[in-house]
């Protein structure tokens, strides 16, 4: 996976913080687990894992009342209070949707990065996805193996799946080849070793 830059097919630049490596709050996942209904006056604490190794990346503890979520947690061996306002947006049916008001700068979002200290929207916090770093090549693979998760083990058509859509994904993983193919043979001629 390239980290961006300059170079053609390149990614965005590789030097802003990932989402992926962040610790996120996320209003979907409290308002499935409950922390976030309305009526709901209460508190918990919430903790993270790293999904490589399991090993604990954080924990804050939280008070949520209808309208704010009031974040404590240790940054730098401080400890902290953050206050987080919760909107709602009305749904069908009489329902309503909640969503973190970001501190900094008033945006409605529904994830939320712990970065700096403190707990920001991704565009306030200067957070990217790993996949705006990739170059072609990375693009490439990553298209590619999520086409060879819908097939299974060497490339057959699972069963069920029409042969024109088994087809098409094949297809798919023939592009991406060539994709790499023509990226690998560019380099190589860039570089005075291709044949």
């Amino acid at each position: 996976m390239g980290r961006g830059g300059s170079r053609p097919g390149s990614g965005r630049p590789g030097w802003k913080a990932k989402a992926e490596q962040s610790l996120p709050l996320d209003v979907r996942v409290m308002y499935r687990r409950g922390c976030l209904k309305l009526g709901f006056m209460g508190g918990g604490s919430w903790r993270w894992t790293w999904t490589g190794t399991g090993e604990d990346a954080g924990s804050i503890s939280y008070w949520f009342d209808d309208h704010n979520l009031q974040l404590r947690f240790r940054a730098n061996g401080e400890s902290r209070t953050q206050d987080v306002p919760v909107v709602r947006t009305p749904c069908h049916f009489g329902k309503s949707r909640p969503w973190f008001r970001c501190p900094l700068c008033s945006r409605r979002v529904a994830v939320l990065y712990h970065r700096g200290g403190r707990f920001a929207c991704r565009h306030c916090q200067r957070v990217a996805y790993l996949s705006q770093s990739e170059d072609v090549i990375g693009r490439a693979w990553r298209r590619q193996g999520k086409v060879e998760r819908q097939l299974v083990e060497g490339f057959g058509r699972p069963k069920g799946m029409h042969t024109a859509t088994y087809e098409r994904l094949l297809a798919v993983i023939e592009e991406c080849e060539e994709v790499k193919d023509a990226s690998l043979f560019a380099f190589l001629r860039r570089h005075g070793l291709a044949l």
